[in-house]
């Protein structure tokens, strides 16, 4: 990825990518399943990583048997209640920046060439409850979210749309940088044409994430100047990435 390019679109994921939230969501939302169909409805057995909440609620009632001609509404009355619930009870405490990411997203922040936003599984409230739980919610302007759309794939587009809403300019695959630590993320912006870098700080192993093949794997996001370096200008060959985390924790 050159430098000729005169404004990037960095695309971030949230959760295991800037930080941890110690499973609250998961909490939240079995929460909201067992208020409509009792506690023995959670989520368990369903995966996290990497998936939108739609699709991840949607999981839940098939694994309990549970469908309905109105199945759409069905899910989205349980998102509606798990975002009323995650409105008070996401707090600073529940929340942890990961290594760098303070320090990486303000440089990129001021940074002439970059527009950052987000593309998350999160619903777009949940999403803000966690950035701003974190103290960084005014750096993503917009973004594209799980309630937007089931499919991760899809939600390239929407953020580009929200971009041009945002500053008028007209974002492409070409001109995109999509962050992400699960093997949906580096498929998601291998569908979209962009730039994936995958970084090993979420519940996939770093063994995984390079079997997708990211244009830059990374172990973390704590040497700013490599990064930048290597998203934004030119860089040195990537040094070999300590696999470290191969034990999936699917929390968010």
């Amino acid at each position: 990825m050159g430098s000729s390019k005169p404004r990037q679109l960095l695309l971030f994921d949230i959760d295991g990518t800037i930080l941890l939230s110690d499973g609250i969501g998961r909490r939240l939302l079995d929460e909201a399943l067992a208020a409509r169909f009792g506690p023995k409805v959670t989520s368990d057995g369903v995966n996290f990583t990497g998936r939108t909440d739609y699709a991840i609620v949607g999981d839940a009632l098939r694994n309990h048997g549970i469908c309905s001609s109105e199945h759409t509404q069905l899910i989205l009355q349980i998102l509606d209640d798990y975002s009323a619930r995650a409105q008070d009870r996401i707090l600073p405490s529940d929340v942890r920046l990961l290594p760098g990411v303070d320090r990486l997203l303000q440089r990129l922040h001021l940074h002439s060439g970059v527009q950052l936003g987000l593309l998350t599984g999160n619903l777009k409230a949940t999403a803000y409850f966690k950035l701003e739980a974190a103290g960084i919610a005014s750096l993503f302007p917009f973004g594209a979210f799980g309630n937007n759309h089931a499919d991760r794939n899809a939600l390239p587009a929407l953020a580009w749309a929200q971009a041009y809403e945002h500053d008028g300019t007209r974002y492409a695959g070409q001109d995109t940088v999509i962050i992400g630590d699960s093997v949906h993320d580096v498929r998601c912006g291998r569908a979209a044409g962009a730039f994936c870098v995958a970084v090993a700080t979420g519940h996939t192993s770093a063994t995984v994430l390079s079997a997708e093949a990211p244009d830059l794997l990374l172990a973390d996001l704590s040497d700013a100047d490599y990064f930048c370096s290597a998203v934004l200008g030119s860089a040195p060959p990537m040094p070999p990435v300590p696999d470290c985390n191969d034990s999936p924790m699917n929390q968010r």
